[in-house]
């Protein structure tokens, strides 16, 4: 997944974050005797919603020098990045300290805004894949339950609180109930369909905004037409 030999300064890796972090920490330990627990130059962070805040205080960290050896590692771990936070992080992950290393995990790459992306190494992780495949599965199991199963079906997501996944079943669902076997169906779908694949689509935007409700969110597609 990494090269030892040209590490870049910044990553990030989607796909399931415990078996993205072993592999990670698994590198670290072997390339460069690096392990996490304990070690003042390891930075180590689970964010529901990465926000502006936890971006300064990143920045400020970055910039002091390692206590141990040559490199300082940043592995973050985010369920969602605000558009404010990513911006600030333009300029320290174009031309970081020298020695630091940020590695971004997340379930799904659409939290990032395309400036920072182009600022950093994607890596889609295989276990990425394995999620994509059960969230259609998913998507396609939902839409024929009653509107008090869907209710009783999102209660996980909404207690797992991450919005990537949840943003990430709610495109599959969008991709479920407008397409059969690749192809658009929109022009044979009933008009109530048609308004529950439009509101779905606004709550996704909606979705991306730090103070918004995945609980309300959630509950409201369940309840829509499907």
């Amino acid at each position: 997944m990494f090269d030892k030999d040209s590490l870049h300064h910044a990553y990030f890796i989607e796909g399931d974050g415990a078996v993205v972090l072993a592999e990670l920490e698994a590198f670290l330990a072997e390339a460069f005797g690096i392990v996490r627990q304990g070690n003042p130059d390891v930075h180590y962070a689970e964010y529901e919603s990465f926000g502006i805040d936890e971006s300064r205080a990143l920045q400020d960290m970055q910039s002091m020098r390692p206590v141990i050896g040559d490199k300082k590692i940043f592995i973050l771990v985010a369920d969602a990045m605000t558009s404010e936070a990513q911006n600030s992080l333009l300029k320290v992950f174009e031309e970081p300290t020298p020695g630091a290393h940020f590695f971004v995990i997340s379930s799904s790459a659409r939290i990032l805004l395309p400036t920072l992306r182009s600022r950093m190494v994607v890596i889609t992780h295989s276990s990425a894949a394995l999620t994509g495949e059960a969230i259609g599965s998913d998507a396609k199991k939902f839409v024929g339950l009653s509107r008090k199963a869907r209710i009783d079906y999102v209660a996980d997501m909404i207690e797992d609180k991450d919005k990537a996944q949840a943003e990430d079943f709610l495109q599959a669902l969008v991709r479920e109930l407008s397409t059969t076997n690749g192809k658009s169906r929109i022009a044979s779908a009933s008009p109530a369909r048609i308004d529950s694949i439009r509101e779905i689509l606004s709550l996704i935007r909606y979705l991306k905004d730090r103070s918004s409700s995945l609980k309300l969110i959630l509950e409201r597609v369940a309840l829509l037409d499907l």
